[in-house]
């Protein structure tokens, strides 16, 4: 069932997100991955990544999501407390542009896109972001390889969206240019790093092998399930 936007008190976190359909999602790690092994990964990913969210104070977590079809089927996997949005276009920038449109349209007077490639994600950078945005126009998350995994404002600006070439190694610098030319304060927040390569992986394995045990619970689940072979 699809859930509207209701007003939070202090802003929405918009999850960009598809279904884990088997192969449509993070592809770049096939191979050595097979296509079901990285639609269970990403649904550790997306799962670890919504729970972050949901535990920042005085917000609303939805879904942005190409198709009704794909919000149904998150619907069935994600937490009761998350809502869903369906983009008007596909493709990253209708995303984009759609979850910051219809969040500030029910009345949030902040609204911030994520990236659902970051499941260990600090969730105080996320507060730290909502708390920038009480003294300047756009909050910023940067990415190792040139992208962000956040970006916040209290208004939509289609000009940091439109024509821009993603998956690039420029994208986080062409953002911040374009919000500058255009008289914009940006807050730039401590970086991070995506999961897309399986060098990306290796990586994020031998960081939760070092935690606690309590990170990106569904991650190591997920993770678990493939080294056993399912």
């Amino acid at each position: 069932m699809m859930v509207e936007p209701e007003p939070g008190p202090l802003g929405l976190i918009v999850v960009v997100a598809k279904a884990p359909r088997v192969g449509k999602v993070k592809t770049r790690l096939c191979p050595p991955l097979t296509p079901a092994q990285a639609a269970t990964l990403y649904t550790g990913f997306l799962l670890d990544t919504v729970e972050v969210a949901l535990k920042v104070p005085g917000v609303k977590v939805m879904a942005v999501c190409p198709t009704p079809q794909d919000a149904q089927q998150l619907g069935h996997i994600l937490p009761a407390a998350v809502g869903y949005l369906v983009q008007d276009n596909p493709g990253l920038t209708a995303a984009l542009t759609g979850g910051f449109e219809k969040g500030l349209a029910a009345g949030y007077s902040k609204v911030f896109c994520i990236s659902s490639d970051n499941p260990t994600l600090p969730g105080n950078y996320l507060e730290e972001a909502l708390q920038a945005l009480d003294t300047t126009e756009v909050a910023l998350g940067p990415t190792e390889d040139g992208g962000y995994y956040l970006i916040g404002a209290r208004q939509v600006y289609p000009f940091l969206f439109n024509d821009m070439t993603w998956s690039t190694a420029t994208v986080f610098e062409e953002t911040v240019n374009r919000a500058t030319r255009n008289g914009l304060q940006v807050k730039i927040l401590p970086g991070w790093y995506d999961l897309d390569t399986i060098v990306d992986l290796g990586r994020f394995r031998a960081e939760l092998s070092s935690s606690d045990g309590r990170a990106a619970p569904h991650t190591r689940q997920a993770l678990a399930l493939i080294c056993n072979g399912d």
